[in-house]
């Protein structure tokens, strides 16, 4: 398998997608709202990330959910609930 072969336009998509899921999350810790709503903003952003791709450049979903995994999202949520504690942590200490 060539390089090229692997960068299809379902995982490029997955990719965009927990990347903005990422985003939100970490916008949505920042902002100080409550677990269910940085959850509720990273799934939101990743599904609206992928219709949006979806309706310009035709998919096949099954393969971009596949691609992005099973527990990426949720995964996404703990990383930047961890990466806002430890920021918050530095700054009290300052």
């Amino acid at each position: 398998m060539k390089a090229t072969e692997s960068f299809t336009a379902e995982r490029i998509t997955a990719l965009a997608a927990v990347v903005a899921g990422t985003l939100a999350a970490l916008l949505a810790v920042h902002a100080g709202t409550g677990i269910g709503d940085v959850i509720g903003a990273a799934f939101l952003t990743y599904v609206a990330t992928i219709v949006a791709v979806a309706v310009k450049v035709p998919l096949q979903l099954v393969k971009v959910v596949t691609a992005s995994g099973r527990g990426t999202v949720i995964t996404v949520v703990i990383t930047a609930i961890v990466l806002i504690g430890i920021a918050k942590a530095f700054r009290g200490l300052a």
